[in-house]
């Protein structure tokens, strides 16, 4: 069976260093377009985030986004599945972090919003590469811990963003067994998703809309939160920036995010036929 569909993750892996997407990517994914092939991403970030790449990126019309929780269609911009928590998983999560050093970013609807006193002092939580898109997509809020406290919002996601990494591992291992999807990501910071909501479960919802076998699908990532896709993908590719638990779950390896990692993916085995 030939791939038909590849679906790309982003930092780390369709954006460079810059959180740029390289010329080599925006050409390949065009060739991938014009034979026929699906060409997606998935990604952590939502939909407003996602928005800003669609003209640079025409060949692309789905995103899976907030790690699985939506799905987006980008040329219509109407978000086409929604899941979010219920209540009482958020309260667990708030009693085990406690009074922990972290910044709290929700995800909701379109957008996400994150404190408004923490956005000059990103560096503090190792997030400083993500500020000016804070600030251009983001909307502020006086307390994102105090919204996600009270249920005033359904929320597809959110990020705790921890000042050390032990505080991370620590709030992970207390919640194991919890009944919601955990994932690290960056340097120091904890992804929470609704209970069986993945960047795999994502995928598997695409497959559906698109027709097309998971079989026939190729993931591409770097970090943590790309293991469901991995998994459920026909090929699981890792990028050369890959974090090595990913390198060793994938069936190949590419080039990194900075040097041309992404074209390869796509020349290699959806246009190419190679398989690992």
């Amino acid at each position: 069976m030939d791939y038909e569909l590849i679906a790309f993750d982003m930092d780390g892996t369709l954006l460079d260093s810059g959180k740029r997407v390289l010329p080599s990517s925006v050409a390949s994914i065009a060739s991938a377009a014009e034979a026929g092939k699906v060409v997606a991403i998935a990604s952590g970030r939502c939909p407003s985030m996602i928005k800003p790449y669609a003209e640079e990126l025409p060949g692309v019309r789905y995103a899976i986004c907030t790690s699985g929780a939506s799905l987006y269609d980008i040329s219509e911009d109407v978000v086409l599945t929604e899941r979010t928590f219920d209540q009482e998983v958020i309260d667990r999560v708030i009693s085990v972090v406690g009074t922990e050093d972290l910044m709290c970013e929700i995800f909701s609807g379109r957008g996400f919003f994150y404190p408004a006193a923490d956005i000059d002092r990103m560096d503090h939580y190792h997030m400083q590469a993500y500020q000016e898109t804070y600030r251009a997509l983001g909307e502020p809020m006086e307390s994102t811990w105090d919204v996600l406290a009270s249920g005033t919002l359904p929320l597809q996601k959110f990020n705790l963003h921890f000042a050390h990494v032990e505080a991370r591992e620590r709030v992970l291992a207390e919640l194991a067994g919890a009944d919601v999807e955990l994932a690290r990501s960056e340097t120091s910071s904890l992804e929470f998703s609704p209970a069986g909501v993945s960047k795999g479960s994502g995928l598997a919802e695409l497959c559906q809309i698109t027709g097309l076998p998971l079989a026939a699908t190729i993931a591409v990532g770097d970090s943590d939160n790309d293991l469901p896709i991995l998994e459920r993908a026909g090929l699981a590719v890792a990028m050369g920036n890959a974090r090595e638990r990913v390198r060793q779950a994938a069936g190949a390896v590419v080039a990194d995010n900075d040097h041309d990692g992404c074209a390869e993916a796509i020349r290699r085995f959806l246009l190419g036929g190679e398989r690992a």
